[in-house]
């Protein structure tokens, strides 16, 4: 699992396979525990604030909360998708649930049409549960949910139906890491592999290029709460990926590659130098991105792809993924 050769890119498929799904090894909590964290989970929606914006919004009686959702789950679409890290993707593919909404503002976002435009349909929490049925039965490793922050009772009661269906297979939470750390300890034992940003270092940029002048106190709380709940990716004797642990990815920004040391070092020192890291080449400017005044309208240079190659070589760090630059020089 070590990265640092640029050719390993994680988009293809593992070379190592994942532990077998096993029937109860997963939402391993009782049912009185579950509904219990149902309840706590909807009453922060009354006066919402469920994620670090607290917005305050009443979504228990309709009103939509900062993040463009009120109090049925919103979705986009749900599928299986190839395309992420080995211990998710594996050989069968990762279940993904791409829910509406965002409690963030990324000038960039390459998912906006679903997280700033809110794209998607208000559905029953039953029509929910029964997706996650039907994409258990195509065989993928895992539910995968991207952007949760804000949708954490939806999904709690979505996966509590499901589990009363026969879902047995592990929990992904893909997040910009914009989460309170009282919200994530409901997902303690639910959610087996925390999927997780860490954007900035400095909360300047996460202002300019997020809209929040928190970012990193938060995400930093965050990600701490996620390895205390499920610590590091492993694999068994046999090679093979044990579906539990963080990975934390960081996304290379064009003209930000100052952030790489700090973000290399926060991963080793506040969690572990074995926390696996994704480095993420694939930025180009999406949505607002294009207007020269955020300082990210073109794509990651090969320069900067190297220096945070450079930077990863002197982090300590041992685990992890890099996905290949661009044939046209450009990561």
């Amino acid at each position: 699992m070590r990265l640092g050769d640029p050719s390993m890119r994680w988009t293809s498929p593992a070379s190592t396979d994942i532990v077998r799904d096993v029937d109860g090894s997963y939402l391993n909590i009782s049912d009185n525990e579950f509904r219990r964290r149902i309840r706590v989970a909807y009453a922060r929606l009354a006066v919402c604030d469920l994620c670090p914006r607290r917005c305050r919004a009443r979504r228990l009686a309709g009103a939509v909360g900062a993040c463009g959702v009120a109090l049925k789950p919103r979705v986009f679409v749900w599928n299986v998708h190839r395309g992420e890290e080995p211990p998710v993707s594996g050989t069968r593919g990762s279940g993904t649930v791409f829910l509406s909404g965002c409690n963030l503002s990324c000038c960039y976002c390459q998912n906006y049409p679903l997280s700033q435009l809110r794209h998607g349909r208000e559905i029953p929490v039953d029509d929910l549960a029964d997706a996650l049925m039907r994409l258990q039965m195509k065989g993928v490793h895992n539910i995968n949910f991207v952007t949760p922050s804000h949708q954490i009772p939806q999904i709690l009661a979505g996966l509590y139906r499901a589990r009363a269906k026969g879902l047995h297979i592990p929990v992904v939470y893909n997040t910009s890491s914009y989460d309170d750390p009282e919200t994530l300890k409901l997902l303690d034992g639910v959610v087996d592999i925390y999927l997780a940003d860490l954007r900035y270092t400095s909360e300047d940029a996460g202002l300019a290029l997020s809209g929040i002048s928190d970012y990193v106190a938060v995400a930093q709380s965050a990600l701490m709460e996620m390895h205390r709940q499920v610590g590091d990716i492993t694999v068994d004797a046999q090679g093979r990926y044990v579906p539990r642990g963080v990975i934390v990815r960081y996304l290379i920004l064009p003209r930000h590659t100052d952030m790489a040391d700090a973000v290399f070092g926060f991963v080793r020192d506040r969690l572990s130098p074995q926390t696996c890291v994704s480095v993420m080449t694939q930025y180009f400017p999406a949505y607002k991105a294009h207007r020269r005044s955020f300082g990210v309208y073109r794509k990651v240079t090969e320069r900067e792809f190297d220096a945070v190659m450079k930077a990863w070589d002197s982090s300590g760090l041992k685990n992890g993924w890099v996905q290949e630059p661009d044939d046209n020089g450009e990561a």
